[in-house]
């Protein structure tokens, strides 16, 4: 299945961290291909541009903050934000997610944050309806942070003063072995979990 609606995002990009030319980047127009994930809503995965870190060190760097949290919420009872140009194409696209702090390994010089009140971050992930009904939708197959699936998660700041993850899927790795995503190739699953290994050994949580 292919989504016909053009897709275009303006300036105002939000849901991703690490955006090139500090957020100011246009999306490029493409068809997105829909697929079923493990609730079977269908899944609209998109392209976008984005600083891609190869290694957990470029990662490190790159974060301004990195924390161990847990979601509160299950994902349909998350704060799921869509805006559109007058013309009716999606401008942008995120979810709120808000996680338990369990653990702050890395934060900004001088913030102190409370970790015992809940962080509202942002996750590059949303739902749409249109004439097909509900789907997911999502930048370059991100899947969400999993309620009560403790993760080591990797945030930087958007345009907005928002803590948002970076590195899309690379930016969040469960602590303890999850199921795999079925809408995930193999060779894409194995990538991650060696990634996720490194990480886990450099902060010492295996």
């Amino acid at each position: 299945m292919t989504l016909n609606k053009k897709i275009k995002l303006g300036i105002s990009v939000l849901a991703i961290g690490g955006l090139i030319a500090s957020g100011s980047i246009f999306f490029t127009s493409m068809n997105a291909s829909s697929k079923f994930s493990e609730l079977n809503t269908p899944k609209i995965s998109l392209e976008a541009s984005y600083i891609d870190y190869k290694t957990v060190s470029e990662l490190d760097s790159s974060a301004e903050l990195i924390v161990i949290g847990t979601p509160l919420q299950g994902f349909d009872d998350r704060q799921h934000i869509v805006t559109s140009f007058d013309d009716g194409t999606i401008q942008d696209f995120y979810t709120l997610t808000n996680i338990k702090i369990d653990k702050v390994i890395k934060s900004p010089e001088g913030v102190a944050l409370n970790v015992e009140e809940p962080l509202s971050i942002v996750e590059p992930i949303s739902y749409i309806d249109d004439a097909g009904g509900k789907k997911k939708i999502a930048y370059e197959d991100y899947t969400e942070l999993k309620q009560n699936e403790k993760s080591i998660i990797f945030l930087k700041k958007n345009t907005q003063g928002q803590y948002s993850v970076i590195n899309m899927d690379l930016g969040k790795f469960a602590i303890e072995p999850s199921s795999q995503s079925p809408s995930s190739s193999v060779e894409k699953q194995d990538s991650k979990e060696q990634f996720r290994e490194s990480v886990l050994e450099k902060y010492g949580l295996e």
